[in-house]
């Protein structure tokens, strides 16, 4: 495994929404949600919490070098519905 290889995370082909580049190298672009829904179908008896947990130890915090995939949450809407959810994210960070 070289430190700058681009990775992907194995069965969630279906959540990839792009590409980035960081330090010249591609990162494949995941919508969490759509992982959550995913596993859940994988999964059929888990909670969206146990899928959340899952996904969160074994892809979202984990780090596997530069190409290390990013996972997004997609924001849906009219661009006023996207901006009162993006604040009330944000919020919840904060506090």
């Amino acid at each position: 495994m070289s430190d700058d290889e681009t990775y992907y995370a194995s069965g969630y082909e279906d959540c990839i929404i792009g590409v980035c580049t960081e330090e010249d190298i591609p990162r494949v672009v995941y919508d969490k949600w759509a992982m959550v829904e995913s596993y859940q179908r994988q999964n059929p008896d888990s909670s969206w919490d146990d899928a959340v947990e899952f996904l969160e130890f074994n892809c979202w915090y984990a780090w596997i070098g530069k190409g290390t995939p990013k996972f997004l949450r997609v924001f849906h809407g009219t661009p006023e519905e996207k901006m009162h959810d993006i604040n009330q994210f944000v919020c919840d960070i904060v506090e």
